[in-house]
């Protein structure tokens, strides 16, 4: 009796031995939604790497897999586009967090490249990109917060080309101007030229950006916009100035915009910039503005 026993107890403890070990994450204090910011699982195999220079973090982000935290200590100068191509899982994100990322040393093209889906970009500065600071451009369900861009030639952050069901939170982008062009293409905020489809802005600032603090120019699906702040935009020979631009002509997408400010704006507060589409306007103030604050708002 004692060998059967004994045989028993050895499976059961070979047994829990391959089990994956996981643990709940914690909520997310911001939302409430543990989906949309933090890993719902984390798994014994995940590596935890903090980082000091370019190499090492474009090693960690190659390698990134899901459940994976990179975290930047310190300024890392960037020499050339970091470029995050891996996906997590909808339980098991992969985390990039904390620290700057100065883009001086690049010479062309973008500061950082989101193609994959399912990363939390968190608690971070991106700044002196020659183009946009931070791309998310093919993918989705992404959760970008507490990311401040900076003094890059174009947009601050900027959802393109598909991807979808991306949520900024608590982002601040300023102080972005493309000198080549008079400062007509370096918004605060765009999701524009293509970007997919559940894409969403809460709690965000745009302040002295050259051209808009939001343009959704060519976007052919809805965009909500919530709790954002738009200041002081068109700086430039070329900027627009507009607080939020909600579409472009030809177009009829619908977007919604809730309980945000658009104050002191070269031009519009609120810019449906010839889209027909039903924008839907509520709880929103508009004060200071050049040319008023709403137009073409169908």
């Amino acid at each position: 009796m004692k060998k059967q026993i004994s045989a028993l107890a050895a499976l059961v403890i070979l047994f829990a031995s391959c089990l994956k070990v996981t643990e709940q994450a914690p909520t997310d204090s911001a939302t409430g939604d543990p989906t949309r910011s933090a890993n719902t699982q984390t798994t014994v195999n995940a590596v935890n790497t903090t980082v000091t220079t370019e190499s090492a973090l474009k090693t960690a982000i190659a390698n990134a897999k899901a459940g994976d935290i990179i975290t930047i200590s310190g300024t890392i100068r960037l020499t050339s586009t970091l470029q995050l191509l891996n996906s997590g899982t909808s339980g098991s994100k992969i985390n990039f967090t904390g620290g700057t990322l100065d883009c001086s040393g690049i010479s062309s093209g973008w500061g950082v490249k989101c193609n994959g889906s399912y990363w939390n970009i968190t608690n971070m500065t991106i700044r002196n990109a020659p183009d946009c600071g931070l791309v998310l451009q093919h993918g989705g369900y992404n959760y970008i917060y507490n990311v401040t861009t900076t003094g890059n030639d174009d947009s601050g952050i900027q959802i393109y080309n598909s991807s979808h069901h991306n949520y900024v939170l608590s982002c601040k982008s300023n102080e972005n101007y493309d000198a080549a062009n008079g400062g007509e293409n370096a918004d605060g905020f765009a999701c524009k030229l293509s970007g997919g489809a559940s894409n969403k802005f809460e709690s965000c600032t745009a302040n002295h950006n050259s051209d808009d603090g939001w343009d959704l120019y060519g976007q052919p699906y809805s965009v909500t916009i919530t709790k954002c702040t738009a200041t002081n935009h068109g700086y430039g020979s070329n900027g627009d100035g507009n607080g939020f631009k909600l579409g472009s002509a030809g177009q009829n997408v619908p977007h919604t915009v809730t309980n945000c400010v658009a104050n002191n704006n070269k031009a519009w507060g609120y810019d449906g910039n010839g889209n027909t589409g039903h924008i839907t306007i509520t709880g929103s103030t508009a004060s200071g503005n050049g040319k008023g604050s709403f137009t073409r708002i169908y």
